[in-house]
Formats: C-alpha cells, structure tokens, sequence
C-alpha cells in the first residue's frame, strides 16, 4: 500500500512492447545487451488475445493514450495521486484503528518496502561528506508521495533486510520506503464481506450476470436515458425499483458485464502470478534458518514482489495478456518460480512445492481510474482499475461512489477531499458500442 501510482507514458508502452518483443527483436530495437534467458515482466497469449477483437481495441487505445496523451493526462494523473494518498490514509485508519482485528486477519504488515538493485550505484547520488553512504530523504518522486531514503552499500542492505544476504548476486543498493504499508487483500475481503454480512447484506456467491434490461421513458424519470430495471442470472431475476442504483465493480470482468449492455469499457485483463509460503513450515523444515533469515517486509527488485502477511510470505509478479484465462501458463510459471528462487533461494523447497494461483489486473488503457457515473444510463456507475492498484483504493472508491449515489456534484467531492473526481469519470471512456459490444460478446460466448 505504497501512495504511488503505475503511470501510463511513452515509456510503459515501450516496456510492454520490449518484452512482448521476440528476443531478436528486442535486442536490436531496446537493448542490445539482453539476454534471452533474462526474466520478463510482460507476456501475451498469442493465439487468444490476437483473435479478441476486444484486445485490438483495447492495444490500440493503449497505444494512443501513452504515445499521444491526451491535454489533460498531466492533470487526471495529478490527482489520481491525491485520491491515491486519501485512500490509502483511509485503509491505513481502518487497519491501524487498535479496537479492531482486521489488520492481524488480514496479515498488516508496516514495516515498509525495500526495492533493491544490483547495478552499481551512481557516483552523482552518493552524499559529498561521504559518511552514511545514504542520499537524503526525498518527499515526492514523479509519481509517487511516499518518503524515502536510498541505501547506496550492499553492507546496509543487508543491515536493513538480513533475508537478502543468501542471494547469490548481492544487492548493490536499495530504496527503503519506510512509511508504505501493507496487507492480504484476499483476507482483508473476506473479513469485510463477513462484517457485512452481520450488519443483513446480502451476497450471491458463484453467480454470473447473464443479462442486463433497461427501461427508457418508463414514468419514473424526466431523464430520456434509460433506467437498469432487471439483471438476469443464474440463480434468477432481481427486478430493480426506480430509486434502486447499480454499480458495476467486476475488476476485470467489467468489459463483459457492461458489453450485456452494449457499453465499451476501456479495461483488459492482465494476468498475475502468485504462490505462497509459510514462515513456520520454513522455520521447521529447515533447522539453519531463523526467524531474521525470512523476509520482514515488502522486498522488490525489478520484476518481483515478495511481501511478508504475518506467517504467509507472498511472492507475486508477471503480467500476462491471455484473455480472461485464469489458469497458469507453464513456462510463464517456471520463469516465476524460477525468479522466485532467485530472489529467495533459502525458501526454494517450499517455493517448488507450493501451488501457483492468478489473477487478473484491471487494467485501463489510460492507467487512470474508472470511477464515477455513467452517462448513458440513469442509474449506472462503475468502479474499476486502474492495474494492480485496486485493492488500496477500495475504500476510497466505495465512497466516491457513495457520495455520487448522494447525489453530490464533483465539485462538492473536491471541495470536500482535495481533488477532481471528475478527472476520474468514466465519460467519454465507456462508450456506447452496441454492435461491437455484440462482437465481443460472441467471441467470449457471453
């Protein structure tokens, strides 16, 4: 739970575009100097994305949005980074909040995040006096607002994060952002469903949308746009009053849920890769290792995530573009635990035997949130994206929503939070598309 945004520029384009690349290829447009055995972030399921429609609609937005930004992308991502630090700040209350056990459900860990490189430090960043071997503290890095400070000898690495010494290329330096937090949000989820469940809401687990009706110029309404009035699924019909407001936060199913209504939603799927060890199984499987030899903390280099939750020691990283296929692709898996090993080769017993799991990214063509009310229906909204950045905001999501519901005006919410929740509005970025929503829909036999 770092207040940082991923920001969609030239530059993620061209590292999208790097890894997909042939190796070949790749070397002789990026980087002459890479190795075909070097670890990708990026990967694409060639066959099933490049026969989506959807995918070549979404690539090539994609490709507008960070080649040619639009006058206002400065400004939306701006506050993107407000709205990250209040949603954040909001999370951190809830799990910090000392009469609640939320945070030891969901594995809270405030330890901070350490992202460390093995490249050799540049001489212009070490301090003149030469002392500490360590710059000062920055507040604000491009698109970021996390406090830092940047740790420029292999020694104080390992002073910081002892886990790292087993690693067979040692890190040359790091940056320890000491204020970012963070937590399972699979745990957190289930732990709030429940709490909501107590207070009589009322979830339909396993239950897919089948289709969406609207109603226009039906009475209830001066609007000429039409109202949700009924969603069919598989467990039956919900018929919806006129004072009844719907919204949309499938993550990365958005594209299918809003195509039932004929919408475009500018958010394709991007596959992540996770397993997970326990601390105590290594502890006890390994009578060498003790409690400091394990990771205490988020730990990243370039690619990979490591994240201690308690006594769960999470690994996470890839991106992969294969439709809304959750299952993992072998040799994507044997690079991740690969990785994984690399990064952590005193836990490779454990990372060999545990279970790889996916999931998906929402992640939109722009890189900024879909929040907010959608035009083309009355009472329609939609809360999705903008990547791997979801679950932080979740909270701050459901209360712009809230306040929208309220019929509060974005200027009302500026007013009141400090930034444009308009920059976040889904007009003009889900579009009315009947027919090639139609296209879609039969090319995912939905």
């Amino acid at each position: 739970m770092s207040r940082q945004n991923v920001v969609v520029d030239r530059n993620t384009w061209t590292a999208v575009l790097q890894c997909l690349a042939p190796p070949m290829i790749s070397r002789l447009l990026f980087d002459p100097h890479a190795q075909s055995s070097d670890y990708k972030f990026f990967h694409i399921s060639w066959t099933s994305s490049l026969s989506d429609p959807f995918f070549w609609r979404w690539v090539t937005t994609f490709t507008k949005t960070s080649l040619f930004p639009s006058s206002d992308q400065y400004h939306k991502q701006k506050d993107m980074l407000k709205f990250t630090d209040f949603a954040v700040q909001d999370m951190v209350s809830m799990l910090e909040n000392r009469r609640d056990n939320i945070a030891q459900t969901a594995g809270y860990n405030a330890r901070g995040s350490l992202a460390v490189s093995y490249e050799a430090p540049k001489v212009s960043e070490k301090e003149e006096d030469g002392d500490s071997k360590t710059i000062q503290e920055t507040k604000k890095i491009n698109n970021t607002l996390e406090p830092n400070r940047v740790i420029l000898c292999t020694e104080q690495v390992f002073q910081e994060e002892s886990s790292l010494r087993y690693q067979a290329k040692a890190p040359t330096s790091a940056k320890f952002e000491y204020e970012a937090k963070s937590a399972s949000s699979g745990r957190f989820t289930k732990e709030l469903a429940r709490r909501c469940e107590d207070l009589g809401v009322r979830f339909w687990y396993d239950t897919k949308v089948l289709s969406i009706s609207a109603k226009t110029n039906d009475g209830t309404s001066n609007s000429n746009k039409p109202r949700i009035s009924e969603i069919k699924t598989t467990r039956g019909v919900i018929s919806l009053p006129p004072n009844v407001h719907v919204v949309v936060a499938a993550g990365a199913w958005t594209p299918h849920v809003l195509a039932l209504m004929g919408l475009y939603a500018p958010v394709y799927p991007l596959k992540g890769y996770a397993l997970s060890v326990s601390a105590q199984d290594a502890l006890r499987t390994n009578n060498k290792l003790k409690p400091e030899d394990l990771p205490s903390r988020i730990i990243c280099d370039k690619y990979m995530y490591t994240t201690r939750l308690g006594d769960e020691i999470r690994f996470t990283s890839i991106g992969e573009f294969s439709e809304w296929n959750t299952k993992p692709t072998l040799h994507v898996d044997h690079d991740f635990r690969r990785e994984a090993i690399r990064q952590f080769p005193q836990l490779k017993e454990l990372i060999v035997k545990a279970e790889t799991y996916c999931g998906h990214r929402p992640y939109v063509n722009d890189g900024i949130l879909l929040l907010g009310t959608v035009d083309t229906h009355q009472n329609l909204y939609v809360t999705c994206g903008p990547g791997s950045n979801g679950w932080k905001l979740a909270l701050g999501s459901g209360e712009i929503i809230a306040r929208l519901v309220s019929r509060q005006t974005t200027a009302q919410i500026q007013h009141d939070l400090g930034f444009d929740a308009a920059s976040f509005s889904p007009s003009g970025r889900v579009l009315n598309a009947p027919i090639f929503a139609k296209i879609c829909r039969a090319r995912w036999n939905v």
